[in-house]
């Protein structure tokens, strides 16, 4: 598959399946120590030119630019479990102007 073929919306689609299957696992999403868990009300959707990703319903959602999202998607798809920072690469994130 080429993920950059995409439309923004099938990726967040796609990015959307993983966060709600980790919420519903309850191995993956069993609360912290603080009793707190990871995944709440968790999505994805595309705004304008951007991703937008929500873990936790209450705390907002941040925007992934398109190359961000695709590399995400491809991490998730891979097998791994968790949020984008842990999937983005140092140099994407060096990439990145800072503001």
């Amino acid at each position: 598959m080429k993920y950059e073929e995409l439309k923004l919306g099938e990726i967040a689609n796609r990015i959307r399946a993983h966060l709600v299957r980790f919420e519903n696992d309850k191995a993956i999403n069993a609360p912290t120590k603080f009793g707190f868990a990871p995944f709440y009300r968790a999505g994805a959707w595309q705004a304008g030119g951007r991703v937008m990703v929500q873990y936790i319903g209450y705390q907002g959602s941040l925007g992934l630019k398109k190359s961000e999202a695709i590399e995400y998607l491809r991490w998730l798809d891979g097998g791994n479990i968790g949020k984008h920072y842990a999937a983005l690469s140092l140099e994407s994130r060096l990439k990145e102007p800072t503001k």
